[in-house]
């Protein structure tokens, strides 16, 4: 009876998204409906689960995968396909406002009320955004997917056969009993060292609140309980029941363990993390000093271009000269030549061989260039470039 109802409910057109956003209109008849392939029953079976066991879904921005896992019997979840994302729109960093065509980042909860059939993208479910913390700072936005036909505009897009066995392991999911499944969406897989990488973006404050709940999942293999209070994600708290996102944080504690797990565990990484950064402030410090290095080769290249100008001598040197046709003083200015009076004007010389024009090819120039090269009144001397 629970399994008829859900599929009911998965074919309820959902007005609220069929209007704008990543999803409108049209969908191909049980689409919705595919069964669970033979080859993802046999990875579900090998991890320990189960077709009907909860699901839990983390996603990675800069990675572009999407990680799907399932509980097993003791509780905790194993990691069944990683899925490679098609596309998705804007940068690193949270969805902030309607229209900046960012993908969100942070603590979703998805009910069997956001998945949408009737999508024009394929298939797809809606994240959820804004959430309690997303609102608490108020961003805006909606109809934020993770969706086929690889076009995003803020969503997250996969290609048709994956987002349909996505879809699928929700619909079994939902049908074995889970209310909602937890999408996690992050940055990116979150090291030390590509914390260290972020560590001067303007996002890095919200990164490291989102990093804590990735350890806490990182340790215990289970997807943490998620609330929200004086506007922070805050993760397995114990001895309150009552948050606010916007208001102070209530006293709760963590469990003993956890807290001795997640201390042992932030002492390695901030080893990690302080020696990548100084690893990148090497790395950086050296690229400057390359730069100034090769500003410094510039200029020294300009001054002794200049001083061969100033020697009447081809910048580029004799090669370069002959073959631009001009291998002795090329830059030097002819005098200026004023008008002959008319009553001087009698007869006009024979033109003589440097008064002739000069052909435009490029054989010419190379003619014209090693004709005379040298003064006819005195004999060849060594070439002896006066720079050096």
């Amino acid at each position: 009876m629970r399994k008829n109802r859900l599929r009911s409910l998965a074919v309820i057109p959902l007005a609220s998204l069929a209007i704008a956003g990543c999803n409108p209109e049209l969908w191909e008849s049980n689409k919705h409906l595919q069964p669970l392939s033979s080859e993802i029953k046999s990875k579900i079976r090998k991890i320990g689960s189960t077709e009907n066991a909860p699901l839990y879904i983390r996603i990675y921005k800069e990675e572009a995968v999407l990680e799907a896992w399932k509980k097993k019997p003791d509780g905790t979840y194993a990691l069944l396909k990683t899925y490679p994302i098609c596309a998705y729109s804007g940068k690193t960093g949270p969805k902030k406002r309607e229209g900046d065509r960012q993908a969100p980042e942070g603590f979703y909860s998805i009910t069997p009320g956001q998945m949408n059939p009737n999508s024009s993208y394929y298939l797809s479910f809606n994240l959820g955004y804004p959430n309690a913390f997303d609102r608490s700072y108020g961003r805006t936005g909606k109809h934020l997917m993770v969706h086929g036909s690889c076009s995003s505009r803020g969503c997250y897009a996969m290609e048709d056969a994956p987002v349909a066995e996505i879809y699928a392991l929700g619909r079994e999911a939902f049908e074995g009993g889970q209310r909602s499944f937890k999408v996690h969406a992050f940055p990116f897989r979150m090291t030390p060292e590509n914390m260290a990488r972020n560590r001067e973006s303007e996002h890095f404050a919200f990164w490291q609140n989102l990093k804590n709940g990735y350890d806490h999942f990182q340790i215990t293999k289970k997807p943490p309980q998620v609330e929200v209070c004086n506007r922070t994600y805050i993760f397995n708290p114990n001895g309150a029941t009552h948050f606010n996102a916007s208001a102070p944080c209530p006293d709760y504690q963590l469990e003993p363990s956890l807290m001795a797990s997640l201390t042992e565990l932030r002492a390695k990484e901030n080893v990690r993390f302080r020696q990548e950064s100084e690893r990148l402030i090497e790395v950086a410090n050296n690229k400057k000093e390359a730069d100034a290095q090769a500003m410094a080769e510039a200029q020294l290249d300009l001054l002794k271009r200049k001083e061969r100008l100033a020697n009447g001598q081809n910048p580029d040197g004799l090669i370069a000269g002959l073959i631009k046709g001009n291998p002795g003083k090329p830059f030097e200015q002819k005098p200026d030549i004023k008008p002959i009076p008319a009553t001087a004007q009698t007869s006009s010389p024979a033109p003589t061989e440097a008064s002739k024009p000069a052909s435009s090819g490029f054989f010419s120039k190379i003619t014209s260039a090693i004709t005379k090269p040298f003064k006819p009144e005195t004999p060849p001397q060594p070439i002896v470039d006066a720079t050096t």
